[in-house]
């Protein structure tokens, strides 16, 4: 199936195959108070795969003030971020910086769960620039310089008549989440000194395909990377990626540097970017058919997971969900789950408590809630800090509570015999 209304954000060809519609939806991070019901928008959303330039990607549009101007996602909530960014910090800064000359320039700095330890590494000027009022109120620290606008040309340059170029410049979970990458790219080429770097993280799109992460897919991400695509999307700004490294946060990341083509020669392109093209390529990442068959995989895991809640349900079991996030929202509208078959969502931010999800309309509620009458069953939305999760629920697990895993495969988690044990969805 061809969409033919459409253009590609990257190079503009309307050559475009839609892959998955997942028709309308309420924006994931739009959480909300009864009051609010209804008024809820929803919009379409639809992701398509570029066969010219090979970027998979949502075409449709929502105003990022729409998105981002109030937003519910506090990173420093999560400990396992906390540890990556603190190690992320140390390795960027004994690799590329001299910290008493340096200037440094996050987009998208959330609550500066990054910005901090780059500030304990003796970094001279630290720059977080976030359109989120709420998120960066969070920031206390006086060493950080918040700009709490949209980064773009025009940021850029104030940044530059404010407080010089920039040696490094970073971007983690926010650089699939702008419409116009383009004026975003020429204000980070404007900012960056002749050798300095770009690095940024993004969920990577071999781990969507490979583990059927459709859960990744919301408005908020736009753009779902592979190297080959941007590789494509690089070459139209004389930039290149020399470094990749896979890293596990978020269920598989990739961490991308990025150069002005022709410098930074004391680097040269590496042994795992030549590996990485190579992979994509026997993979048929720049194939229509290979996401075709992912949106085909992705249907029967809906239909997996459906079967086992109704199952449960009919049983007379009580479920809950855990981590109200824009991933929860994915599973929850596009597999249709309803009151029938959750009665609450905890989450482990405050912020979000007393707030209900977007579309689907369940209460959110503290982990603590798990003591007053524990469900049967948890449906674990955050599915990707499970760990996490299992340490933080170990008395709702030992005393019997058991744990539903979407992906990437549906199974239960329990304690046998003391002894942790998983099952498929029909045992």
């Amino acid at each position: 199936m061809k969409n033919n209304e459409c253009t590609c954000r990257f190079c503009g060809s309307a050559d475009l195959t839609l892959i998955i519609d997942f028709g309308h939806v309420a924006l994931a991070g739009a959480f909300l108070k009864p009051p609010q019901f209804a008024e809820e928008k929803k919009y379409p959303l639809q992701i398509c795969f570029c066969n010219q330039c090979f970027l998979f990607q949502i075409i449709n549009r929502v105003s990022p003030e729409v998105l981002f101007r109030n937003y519910f996602y506090y990173s420093s909530a999560i400990a396992t971020l906390r540890d990556h960014f603190k190690a992320y910090a140390a390795d960027v800064t004994a690799r590329f910086l001299d910290p008493v000359k340096s200037t440094v320039v996050e987009i998208g700095c959330n609550d500066g769960v990054l910005l901090n330890p780059l500030c304990e590494t003796g970094i001279r000027t630290v720059i977080g620039v976030d359109p989120a009022s709420n998120i960066v109120k969070a920031i206390n620290n006086p060493k950080i310089h918040v700009i709490n606008d949209f980064f773009n040309e025009v940021t850029a340059q104030r940044i530059i008549g404010e407080y010089g170029h920039a040696d490094l410049i970073v971007a983690n979970n926010v650089f699939a989440h702008i419409d116009d990458m383009h004026d975003v790219t020429r204000g980070i080429h404007r900012l960056l000194a002749g050798d300095g770097v770009f690095i940024f993280e993004v969920h990577y799109l071999g781990n969507i395909i490979e583990a059927l992460q459709y859960d990744m897919i919301y408005h908020e991400h736009l753009y779902y990377y592979s190297l080959l695509a941007l590789d494509n999307f690089f070459n139209q700004y004389d930039m290149e990626v020399f470094d990749v490294k896979s890293i596990p946060i978020h269920a598989g990341s990739m961490r991308y540097y990025v150069r002005k083509r022709g410098t930074l020669k004391r680097e040269a392109v590496s042994r795992a970017v030549l590996d990485l093209r190579q992979d994509e390529r026997s993979k048929g990442y720049h194939r229509v058919e290979t996401y075709l068959d992912y949106a085909h995989k992705v249907e029967q895991t809906k239909v997996t997971l459906m079967r086992l809640l109704e199952r449960l349900k009919k049983e007379g079991m009580t479920i809950w969900g855990y981590g109200a996030s824009g991933r929860a929202n994915t599973i929850i509208q596009y597999c249709d789950v309803s009151a029938r078959h959750l009665e609450c969502i905890i989450d482990d931010a405050p912020a979000k408590h007393g707030f209900y999800t977007p579309g689907s309309h369940f209460p959110i509620v503290s982990r603590d809630r798990l003591t007053d009458r524990p469900p049967d069953y948890i449906l674990v939305f955050a599915w990707s800090f499970m760990q996490e999760i299992l340490g933080k629920t170990h008395d709702y697990f030992n005393r019997g509570g058991r744990f539903i895993v979407p992906l990437p495969r549906v199974k239960t988690l329990f304690l046998e015999d003391g002894r942790m044990t998983e099952s498929g969805p029909e045992e």
